[in-house]
């Protein structure tokens, strides 16, 4: 079926957000003083990870904010810290924030993906979960705004991905019916198997091969991926 509208993913499609996690966060904690040991480093590294997997997706389904959802994080992250304070929470979020923005960095092959796509005519937008400004802002740092595609975040949208509203409402600001829209992105769940539950096709962006095997998930679920964005071909 003819392609005529292709959705990106931004997180760890478009900019290598788990690298920039990481590299921030070391930093933030080596300004904390709690970098000194190795072991005990990449034990806080863990948690702090374990803590995002357990409350950023409750801010995705809207169950809490996103603000409310940093401020659980960080107060659970150093229980002996007197964080009750919203504003002193907020502060010392904004700690590895700071950190974490100076660490993004984009693919190599995004901005040549995004340009292609529009020099072939179609209609490009960017959906990702998230919030509007932030997403938006580290598209502009690290070179990858283009006036001509629209940042479709889940906080501006009717809900977050997987959710099938949230593709269609991307569908329609591009002006595109979702069997003619490809989404692409490195979440099997979120960027393939939601997108087509919502009736868009799909391409799973599998950098590190993990999904490689014909037995595994994608291709039980009959998903057809890429190792490059330039793998990707405007054509079913």
């Amino acid at each position: 079926m003819t392609i005529r509208a292709l959705l990106f993913d931004l997180d760890d499609t478009l900019v290598d957000h788990r690298g920039a996690a990481e590299r921030g966060l070391r930093a933030w904690l080596a300004g904390l003083g709690l970098a000194e040991h190795p072991q005990a480093l990449e034990e806080h590294v863990e948690r702090w990870f374990a803590l995002e997997a357990r409350h950023y997706p409750r801010a995705q389904r809207r169950e809490i904010s996103y603000v409310e959802h940093r401020r659980t994080r960080v107060r659970e992250f150093l229980p002996g810290w007197d964080l009750a304070d919203d504003a002193l929470a907020d502060d010392v979020y904004a700690g590895y924030l700071g950190c974490y923005r100076a660490a993004w960095r984009a693919f190599d092959d995004a901005a040549s993906a995004l340009d292609g796509a529009r020099a072939a005519g179609l209609r490009v937008g960017v959906l990702t979960n998230g919030e509007h400004a932030v997403q938006t802002e580290k598209l502009r740092r690290t070179g990858l705004l283009r006036s001509d595609v629209p940042v479709l975040a889940s906080s501006h949208l009717p809900a977050a991905k997987p959710d099938p509203r949230a593709y269609l409402a991307a569908c329609e600001r591009l002006g595109a019916a979702p069997e003619h829209t490809l989404m692409v992105g490195d979440s099997l769940r979120l960027d393939v198997l939601g997108a087509q539950r919502a009736g868009l096709q799909a391409r799973l962006l599998d950098r590190h091969g993990r999904h490689a095997s014909s037995t595994g998930a994608a291709g039980a679920a009959g998903v057809r991926s890429v190792r490059r964005l330039a793998d990707l071909v405007w054509a079913a």
